[in-house]
């Protein structure tokens, strides 16, 4: 075991070598090791473990050592070897602390000439730089295929033919609409007919969403029930697109379409809905037309989600964190009111803007374990968190083969990503897989997220950065010694939180 030691002299500190010395081993529950989702968020509370260490060590005065700043320590027990850049926004903060205790890397400010780069996207990064074990991002160049929602689809849409599966049963009724296609007519007339056919069955609200395909944190997403109201969201859709893009169009490019509304005109027949789009040589113009789940679980009254995180590893190893998270709306779950996104997006980018935020629960966000108590209580027996877990896990796999290939596609090994999982379950017990995010969020809005997050960061880093980047040649077990940092309740400070699930 290597160890060392700080002496003070002269105002400087100076390492010790000390001998090796046996190492005892701890002892861990193993129940620890091999349950999912056994951490319950109600139980904690922010400052009472930190609160219990402050108590335990005024009762004893502090030794030399003890006084020497973490941050001064590990620079004098580790030499900078490898720097590394963050990028600012989404609590990059966070992920320089993890990182700034790893006292062999060294933050620069720019992305030039550095070993590892964390980004909020890959756009603009020449991948063909990742030419040897010097670079690293946090991003697979082809991440896209499952990330972005049209390609989700079109890829989950080719598995499902190949396996003989039924899309329809684990992802909801979706529609690609890509404005500047020259099958547009055609698509459009497709959504449509299929939107009169649930209209038709008085049992359901035909409510739909909007989405656009690469945006995520709930950004860009509307309701409808109505056709003329889709209408006016496409032409909104189409401003804001074109001025974020400085698109030009000409009336050249104008395409005049119908749409046929189901209501009975007295004098037609019909109701004709006529609308004009500029079309343009832009490809980002697509829209997501995803039918709304009508029927959801609701936790005391209110809509709610699932976050789940995935990684795939540079080696092209995927794994699941065991604890994921419910995030609940702040309103009361209402059918009828489409107007109140509060209701109905349960991001908590949307909800923590809302007057009731935390008055539930602190961040609007719960633990699975909290989730099976509620049901409990319930006496619901349909639905149970391990069940949850355990359709989760079959529907992630089905998204990593439907890409598989196209992720696997590579040029280099130095690379790897973090997903968010979006599931909601209906009050059937059905799971569904809304969405998949790149650079999912990370802000610590909660004490349930305040201990989650960083643990899911530093023990994907365990993974992948420490494996090709650690110091000298000692294992982590060694020179990681602040995990105490990231303790959850229920699992060993040395336990690595991700599930391996398979190889791509």
């Amino acid at each position: 075991m290597f160890l060392q030691a700080i002496k003070v002299k002269d105002n400087r500190l100076e390492p010790i070598q000390l001998k090796q010395s046996p190492k005892v081993l701890r002892q861990y529950s193993p129940e620890g090791q091999s349950k999912i989702g056994i951490f319950n968020s109600t139980l904690f509370h922010g400052k009472k473990s930190v609160e219990n260490r402050k108590q335990n060590t005024e009762a004893r005065p502090l030794s030399s050592f003890q006084r020497i700043t973490k941050q001064a320590f590990y620079k004098n027990v580790f030499t900078t070897q490898y720097i590394f850049f963050c990028e600012n926004g989404n609590n990059g903060n966070l992920v320089r602390r993890i990182l700034q205790g790893r006292g062999w890397f060294g933050e620069q400010q720019t992305s030039y000439n550095v070993n590892f780069i964390w980004r909020q996207s890959n756009k603009g990064f020449n991948y063909s730089t990742l030419t040897s074990k010097s670079v690293c991002i946090n991003h697979l160049e082809h991440h896209h295929e499952i990330s972005n929602k049209n390609r989700l689809h079109a890829n989950l849409k080719t598995f499902c033919q190949k396996t003989n599966k039924k899309m329809d049963d684990f992802v909801p009724v979706t529609f690609i609409i890509n404005l500047d296609s020259t099958t547009l007519q055609n698509d459009l007339k497709k959504f449509v007919d299929y939107f009169n056919e649930i209209k038709k069955d008085k049992q359901q609200k035909n409510i739909w969403l909007l989405k656009p395909p690469d945006l995520n944190r709930g950004r860009g997403i509307q309701l409808f029930s109505d056709l003329k109201i889709l209408v006016n969201q496409i032409t909104e859709f189409c401003k804001t697109r074109n001025l974020n893009n400085q698109t030009k169009t000409t009336s050249k490019t104008a395409k005049t379409l119908i749409i046929t509304s189901p209501e009975v005109n007295e004098n037609t027949g019909q109701t004709q809905i006529e609308f004009t789009i500029n079309q343009t040589s832009n490809q980002d113009r697509i829209l997501v037309l995803q039918k709304y789940l009508e029927n959801p679980l609701l936790y005391n009254g209110r809509k709610f989600d699932f976050r789940v995180w995935v990684l795939i590893d540079h080696t092209n190893k995927y794994y699941f964190f065991k604890e994921g998270y419910l995030r609940l709306a702040s309103e009361l779950f209402d059918i009828n009111n489409l107007k109140s996104l509060f209701i109905h997006l349960t991001n908590n980018a949307i909800q923590k803007n809302h007057p009731h935020y935390c008055k539930f629960e602190l961040g609007n966000q719960l633990s699975l374990q909290d989730l099976q108590q509620y049901l409990t209580s319930q006496k619901n027996s349909k639905v149970t968190s391990v069940g949850i877990v355990q359709k989760m896990k079959e529907l992630i796999h089905q998204t990593i083969f439907c890409a598989g290939s196209k992720l696997r596609d590579n040029r280099k090994d130095f690379q790897f990503e973090i997903f968010g999982y979006d599931f909601m379950v209906d009050n059937n017990g059905n799971i569904w897989l809304i969405e998949i995010n790149t650079n999912p969020c990370i802000e610590e809005s909660s004490p349930l997220l305040q201990k989650l997050i960083p643990r899911m960061l530093n023990d994907a880093f365990r993974l992948t950065i420490d494996k090709f980047f650690s110091p000298f040649k000692t294992s982590q077990e060694n020179f990681l010694n602040n995990l105490y940092e990231y303790s959850i309740p229920g699992y060993s400070d040395k336990d690595n939180l991700w599930d391996y699930m398979g190889q791509i």
